[in-house]
């Protein structure tokens, strides 16, 4: 349903009870999703919801874009490339980005072992296994793309390797994890010392 866009009426009435309950009787300042995709649902998330919805890390999209130069590129890896591309008016649209534009280079998983099949198929993947291969996808698109000076990691899957590609490639990656951390610094307290 993610990667199509296309809720039940079911699943898409779950949907706006369990934002409802969330945000009523949990409380909650922030919601996110467990799957990239779904940045299909972020405008029925927000209107439901009327807190700070980041349904995807694509969400970050305009704040690493902004960070560099125009002729400087940023590799999103994701699950499947094709459901990917098939959401840029969407992605224009909710994140004012284009996603074909030639500063975005997209990379998709669905190939590499240990990992694709089981992302497609639902299953628990051996990240410990992925890792080499999902290490080695980053490191080959940095050498097709050697003006990229960031990694976007649209599905919430990749996170377990971001470390590892900071590591390999020495580049900052941003993903799910990142955008949870932006989105709840703008709720904590914070004290600010200015010496006069």
């Amino acid at each position: 349903m993610c990667q199509k866009g296309q809720m039940t009426e079911e699943v898409e009435k779950r949907f706006e009870d369990s934002i409802k309950w969330l945000v009523q009787e949990k409380k909650v300042k922030g919601i996110t999703g467990d799957c990239g995709f779904m940045m299909n649902f972020q405008s029925l998330a927000r209107n439901t919801a009327k807190i700070s919805v980041f349904m995807s890390s694509l969400c970050q999209l305009p704040a690493v874009t902004c960070r560099y130069a125009e002729k400087e590129q940023i590799i999103i890896m994701t699950a499947n490339a094709k459901s990917l591309e098939s959401m840029r008016g969407l992605i224009r649209d909710e994140c004012g980005m284009d996603i074909q534009d030639k500063r975005y280079n997209i990379v998709g998983c669905e190939d590499v072992p240990h990992f694709g099949e089981a992302v497609a198929k639902g299953e628990k993947v051996k990240v410990e296994d992925a890792t080499p291969w999902i290490v080695r996808k980053a490191v080959h698109a940095l050498v097709k793309y050697p003006k990229s000076k960031a990694f976007l990691l649209e599905c919430t899957e990749l996170p377990p390797y971001s470390d590892a590609i900071r590591f390999y490639t020495g580049l900052p990656v941003y993903d799910s994890i990142t955008a949870c951390h932006f989105f709840i610094s703008g709720h904590r307290d914070c004290i600010l010392f200015v010496r006069i």
